[in-house]
């Protein structure tokens, strides 16, 4: 199983390094641009994304929701400079806390505290899911919104 763990992790690696240079791409003057009323901004998405890694590892570790409700409101990042610094050492802290995981603590089920149960390894795959798909609406805010096409590979 942790042949399989590598492999995620390879494609984590690739959509981390994109979701950087997305962030990297926007501009100051793009980071408040809200294009739909009550979602998130383009600057408030990067925010998300950036924790994304270390949040769903939290999760996947039983975290309570008034552990993760502190998380968010003390790590959330404010800034392009701040996000970046975020994504990487939250991608940091995913790696540290998986590549040593045996396959019985792989297979082991954890709980969400909204009730839904996985095993670490499927946390690990909805984390790569999570992170593809809000990667994906970043690069579509900031070209279908932004009019700012990044010119960046989001696959190999």
């Amino acid at each position: 199983m942790q042949a399989f763990c590598e492999q995620v992790f390879h494609q984590l690696e690739l959509i981390v390094t994109s979701t950087s240079e997305l962030i990297s791409s926007i501009e100051e003057s793009d980071w408040e641009m809200r294009p739909t009323a009550g979602r998130f901004s383009i600057g408030e998405l990067a925010g998300h994304i950036a924790l994304i890694c270390e949040a769903d590892t939290r999760i996947a570790n039983g975290a309570s929701e008034a552990e993760m409700k502190a998380f968010y409101s003390s790590r959330t990042p404010i800034s392009k400079k701040q996000a970046l610094i975020e994504l990487a050492h939250s991608f940091e802290e995913l790696k540290n806390n998986y590549l040593p995981l045996t396959e019985s603590e792989l297979r082991k089920i954890h709980i969400a505290y909204w009730g839904v149960s996985y095993s670490r390894f499927e946390w690990l795959l909805e984390t790569l899911v999570h992170l593809t798909h809000h990667r994906g609406q970043l690069h579509a805010m900031l070209v279908h919104h932004a009019g700012k096409d990044p010119k960046i590979a989001l696959f190999e």
